[in-house]
């Protein structure tokens, strides 16, 4: 048995080849829809997304681009020999990084401040068996892919370190996903739900790996059909799908989730409008997780939020809309309306449902008034051949006659789609015998019937937060009501609940 045994260790791949043989593979099962590309010259190794921006790699460089007009509008600075994956957490961007082809192989993970776009060392792995390929954060753990190639590509090992970077686990992949790599190795991954999605060098396909308890070969559970070639993937947090890249076209994908998870959503829908005053309360305290449980508690499929900062001095420069939609597990966009203090102050959208685009549409104004916006985005909902559109707006809080014009202008939006189904959601700053209410109730209808007063939070007496909807015979409103929260903002949240007819 020990000569058997030690033959075996130096055949190495090749006699795990002729072990694998008479294995099964996993039968293909869900597709991946793309929805949308984007031309991004650096899109050679791996992308990454948030709400408002795409960072694409190349092998030694991170390019930001605004994900609405396309335009690049950073590149990073800093020594990179052969960058790989990227993955975004708490407002920095991690990519996994090399020395691959060179001997001995070294590995790093480095952080992208996306304010300055400084490549620096995050860790530091050293000569550790294998390059670095793609590197992932979930619930305080790091995993780690180190990959090898050619014949000792079935070597590749995937690692899981806690905070202090003990390492915890180490997992080979199983000859399944072995031999559809070739010489290659394992390129990119993310956390799906409990399970990995990984890719190879240029084989459009995803495989779904489960991490097993006791055995140290992580287990094939499918392969499923990819709209990119391998390469470095992440999570799309605005369409809860995917991003990849297609390395030949220089172009970024979004691919939307498999329909089959959609298909069981309720036809009911919960939305709320909450104006958040930059997650300060009347208590004088920043407190993004307050306002989170809040959110959390209505339990919203969308949520229309105003007076968000992103990356402002005065709140730490914390993402805000991205923090609020790890804390919240829902997806995002943003619509910046004034630049302040380093960052971008506007309102947000989040969704428990694919967001497939968003636009951010200004709002008429004069000179030296805050300028306002309509964050308008379209949402995929089951059972419906067209996207819902959702609109989150906040209208200016001094003159009658800029809310009216800014009235005007969200009636023009919807117009010409008079069939289309349309939530408008904020703060309107006017009230239900406004003006600037019956000019919207050209287009829109309010959704509760009696007046709901929702400011000030703490003792309310007039109601300036509203959600509408249109056409008429589209929705039935269930319920509509103020939840009781007096000090988290000062706005209480208004939830509406529709029934899609």
């Amino acid at each position: 048995m020990k000569v058997s045994w030690i033959v075996v260790l130096r055949t190495g791949c090749a006699a795990l080849f002729m072990l694998a043989a008479t294995c099964s593979v996993a039968v293909e099962q869900r597709t991946w829809t793309p929805i949308a590309s984007m031309a991004a010259a650096e899109a050679h190794q791996a992308v990454a997304a948030d709400g408002q921006y795409v960072y694409a790699v190349n092998s030694t460089h991170v390019a930001r681009y605004d994900r609405t007009t396309g335009q690049r509008i950073g590149l990073s600075q800093g020594a990179a020999i052969h960058l790989n994956s990227a993955f975004l957490d708490q407002g920095l961007l991690y990519c996994a990084h090399s020395n691959h082809p060179q001997t001995p192989e070294l590995s790093q993970i480095v952080a992208l401040d996306p304010a300055n776009m400084q490549l620096s060392t995050f860790k530091d792995f050293g000569a550790f068996g294998g390059s670095l390929t793609w590197a992932v954060r979930k619930e305080g753990h790091w995993w780690c892919n180190f990959a090898r190639y050619g014949k000792e590509n079935c070597e590749t090992f995937l690692v899981q370190f806690d905070a202090d970077w003990n390492e915890r686990g180490r997992w080979t992949y199983p000859m399944e996903v072995i031999r559809r790599l070739g010489q290659r190795s394992v390129s990119g991954g993310i956390w799906n739900g409990d399970t990995l999605l990984v890719t190879g060098h240029d084989d459009p396909v995803l495989f779904r790996l489960r991490v097993p308890q006791k055995e140290k070969l992580l287990e094939l559970v499918a392969t499923e059909p990819a709209p990119f070639a391998g390469q470095g993937i992440a999570v799309d947090p605005q369409t809860g799908g995917l991003v990849g890249i297609d390395r030949g076209q220089r172009q970024v994908v979004f691919a939307a989730a498999p329909q089959a998870q959609a298909e069981n959503t309720p036809r009911q829908l919960r939305v709320l409008t909450y104006n958040i005053h930059h997650g300060e309360g009347l208590d004088r305290k920043l407190d993004l997780e307050r306002i989170a449980k809040v959110i959390s508690a209505a339990d919203p499929d969308l949520v229309a939020l105003q007076e968000v900062d992103r990356e402002v001095g005065r709140t730490g420069r914390v993402d805000q809309p991205a923090e609020l939609a790890r804390l919240t597990n829902l997806r995002v966009a943003f619509g910046g309306n004034l630049a302040l203090q380093g960052g971008d102050y506007g309102n947000a959208i989040l969704s428990r449902l694919p967001i497939l685009r968003q636009t951010n549409h200004r709002l008429p104004g004069v000179a030296g008034v805050e300028p306002r916006g309509v964050l308008e985005a379209a949402i995929q909902t089951p059972q419906a051949d067209e996207p819902l559109l959702f609109y989150c707006t906040h209208f200016d809080h001094q003159s009658d006659e800029i809310r009216l014009k800014s009235a005007q202008a969200v009636c023009e939006l919807v117009a010409n789609v008079a069939d289309r189904a349309a939530i408008l959601a904020g703060d309107l700053n006017a009230t239900p015998s406004s003006a600037v209410l019956k000019q919207l109730g050209l287009e829109w209808r309010v959704a509760n019937a009696d007046v709901l007063f929702t400011s000030p939070a703490s003792k309310p007496r007039r109601q300036i937060d509203f959600v509408l909807y249109r056409p008429g015979g589209t929705w039935r409103v269930i319920e509509t009501k103020v939840l009781d929260e007096s000090v988290a903002s000062d706005h209480r949240p208004l939830l509406a609940v529709f029934e899609r007819r």
